[in-house]
């Protein structure tokens, strides 16, 4: 017979690495065109990580994404970066990004004032033009500083960082302290169908619901939950390496005939995406982290769904029709 459950599984997530050494530097090169280089040495993994880098710093630049290109491909040339890892790209490369393009800022409008001849305070910045305050007329744009700098035989490039600041002391008699400054929250729902007479599950539908903060890119960050949630249920259901550890380290899986992935016959029928959209004081225009956490509350929503349909806890993943089974077999023998 087939029965029905739903469970529920949430999660918090901190943002970067706590207690500091966690750095990450962006270079912005105006070229001859006016458009922009931007280094950084963080990977792109198929997260967007290029697509939204570029984001932040043409917001912060006030200018079109189009004028922007970003390199990573050399770790020697590019700026700096600690990893990319922790769900940390976003938001400590963001946070570069903006100081990146503050500095740049300042230099284009020292350059401009030696072109203008006009004192550097007499002018402002805005979307990729500098102009005097009291005469608008008088301006240059990203395209003129480009050239003039460049055929005039000066460098100009915009140089940024972050470090997040250290992690606060413990407390000594509690232990309490601040996980990290900025912390992403999550939810995940799941509708599953377990045959009790065979122990496969299936989910048949998948809600989540995640607070990022701003979200920069919307459509990137559903292709992340998308990618978590395909994750979550193989973890969940199906990826095992428990037959050799922890008896020893090596990996027993050489193919796929061994080692069980999700097919698109197994991602759920229904799903639907939410994002509370919140403001996080410290991250780049709001931003928090989008990595990890969208994988980790499938393989516990899946479980508590399980337990809901027939009444049995399974307490190891994955949830494969063999424990399932048994598990059913051994409530039913104890009545």
């Amino acid at each position: 017979m087939i029965r029905k459950g739903r469970g529920m599984a949430t999660v918090y997530y901190p943002t970067g690495f706590n207690g500091g050494g966690d750095p990450d530097l962006v270079s912005l090169r105006i070229k001859v065109d006016g458009t922009i280089d931007m280094t950084n040495a963080s990977c792109e993994m198929g997260q967007g990580f290029k697509s939204v880098a570029i984001q932040m710093a043409a917001e912060a630049l006030g200018i079109s994404e189009s004028l922007i290109t970003i390199d990573n491909t050399n770790t020697d040339t590019a700026a700096f970066s600690m990893d990319t890892a922790g769900s940390r790209s976003t938001y400590i490369v963001g946070l570069a990004s903006i100081s990146a393009a503050e500095d740049l800022i300042r230099k284009i409008v020292t350059f401009a004032a030696g072109v203008l001849g006009v004192d550097a305070s007499e002018l402002k910045y805005e979307a990729g033009k500098v102009f005097r305050a009291s005469d608008p007329d008088s301006a240059m744009t990203l395209a003129q500083i480009g050239a003039a700098s460049t055929y005039g035989g000066v460098f100009i490039i915009g140089v940024g960082g972050f470090l997040p600041p250290p992690g606060p002391p413990r407390d000594p008699e509690t232990g309490a302290t601040i996980p990290s400054r900025s912390m992403a929250w999550g939810s995940t729902v799941v509708d599953v169908e377990v045959d009790d007479e065979t122990g496969v599950v299936e989910v048949v539908n998948l809600y989540d619901c995640y607070d990022i903060g701003t979200v920069i890119n919307p459509l990137m960050a559903e292709g992340q939950v998308d990618g978590g949630d395909v994750q979550g249920v193989g973890m969940g259901l199906f990826e095992d390496l428990s037959p050799c550890f922890p008896k020893n380290l090596e990996i027993y899986a050489s193919n796929y005939t061994d080692y069980i992935i999700p097919t698109f016959m197994d991602i759920p029928r229904h799903s639907e995406i939410e994002f509370i959209q919140s403001h996080d004081p410290y991250g780049p225009f709001g931003a928090k982290g989008c990595g990890e956490m969208v994988a980790n509350t499938q393989p516990p929503a899946i479980v508590n769904a399980i337990y809901d349909a027939v009444g049995v806890l399974v307490d190891s993943l994955p949830a494969t029709p063999e424990k399932v089974l048994r598990l059913i077999d051994e409530k039913r023998k104890t009545g």
